[in-house]
């Protein structure tokens, strides 16, 4: 079930970065952050963003071949941020050989997934869906949609 949908215009990277802000006032432990998006709209802009909000020290990157990177916090209540990208997995057992569901709603923890698709299903508790999309008229600007679903 949808609870809410809100669409945010991004000029420019500065814009993006405050989205991020604004989505991490609303994150709590064990939440599940879907990041969609063709390539080079800001998936991982936006999953550095909130890396750096709750005090990751770490550099934040795209974990296209690791799958997943794990980062810890320096935050009282999310401990722990665990960056999935599932661009190459193409099935449900190679999203059960990594672990994926022993990942996710983790007390201190929360997901952030780019490339969500074939994990939707693994979502029983709901999850913040973010679909970044380019202008049609500037490439530089971004409209990014934001849904929370419950379950």
């Amino acid at each position: 079930m949808m609870k809410n949908k809100m669409l945010y215009n991004c000029n420019n990277i500065s814009d993006t970065i405050n989205f991020a802000k604004i989505l991490v006032e609303d994150l709590h432990p064990r939440d599940v952050i879907c990041l969609n998006g063709d390539l080079g709209t800001g998936k991982t802009v936006i999953a550095k963003s909130i890396s750096k909000i709750l005090l990751v020290k770490d550099e934040v990157i795209s974990p296209t071949f690791n799958i997943l990177k794990i980062y810890n916090t320096h935050n009282d209540l999310i401990k722990k941020i665990y960056h999935f990208d599932l661009y190459r997995i193409k099935s449900h057992s190679e999203l059960d050989n990594i672990g994926f569901e022993e990942y996710i709603y983790n007390n201190d923890s929360i997901s952030i997934i780019e490339w969500p698709d074939i994990a939707k299903e693994y979502f029983i508790m709901g999850y913040k869906n973010i679909t970044i999309e380019f202008d049609k008229n500037d490439e530089n600007k971004r409209l990014i949609s934001y849904e929370s679903f419950e379950r």
